[in-house]
């Protein structure tokens, strides 16, 4: 009888262990969809490259972006897509990206380290723009978690 328990409780911590690995497993996968999902929209970001027509505003395409936000839709076999799926496909993981520019068009935001800082002793960063992509999911515990990135542009 107390060999049973043994083997009952051995056999019950297996599968504790498997469930927790699994768990752990998913969390990853989720998380580097997540930071693939942000590399790729940082890199379509930095390929707009910072332009400033004559006489706007530095990286005024750029600051066109600020507060842009949209929905990624992800499984673990498939690939990203801008739309939600519709009964009978795969279940889709959902992704929000947003992109955040800060100065200088936006008041006193300046950013870590600061924006307004001397790069050397009198000369300053000029027509600098920090450009923030945080792509934010829910886990299935409904746990709210976030993958951010940053950049710095200048015409």
């Amino acid at each position: 009888m107390a060999t049973m328990v043994v083997v009952v409780f051995g056999i019950l911590g297996i599968a504790l262990a498997v469930l927790a690995s699994a768990k752990q497993n998913r969390r990853n996968l989720i998380q580097a969809q997540a930071g693939l999902i942000a590399e790729q929209e940082m890199e379509r970001i930095t390929a707009m490259r910072c332009a400033t027509p004559a006489p706007g505003r530095p990286c005024e395409n750029i600051e066109a972006l600020d507060r842009d936000r949209h929905e990624v839709w992800w499984s673990a076999n498939g690939t990203p897509r801008y739309l939600a799926p519709v009964a009978g496909e795969p279940v889709r993981m959902k992704y929000d990206v947003a992109v955040d520019v800060d100065p200088p068009m936006e008041g006193e935001e300046a950013g870590t380290p600061s924006l307004a800082r001397d790069v050397l002793p009198g000369l300053r960063l000029a027509n600098v723009v920090n450009v923030r992509v945080t792509v934010s999911w829910q886990d299935p515990d409904k746990v709210l978690r976030a993958v951010a990135l940053q950049t710095r542009m200048t015409p």
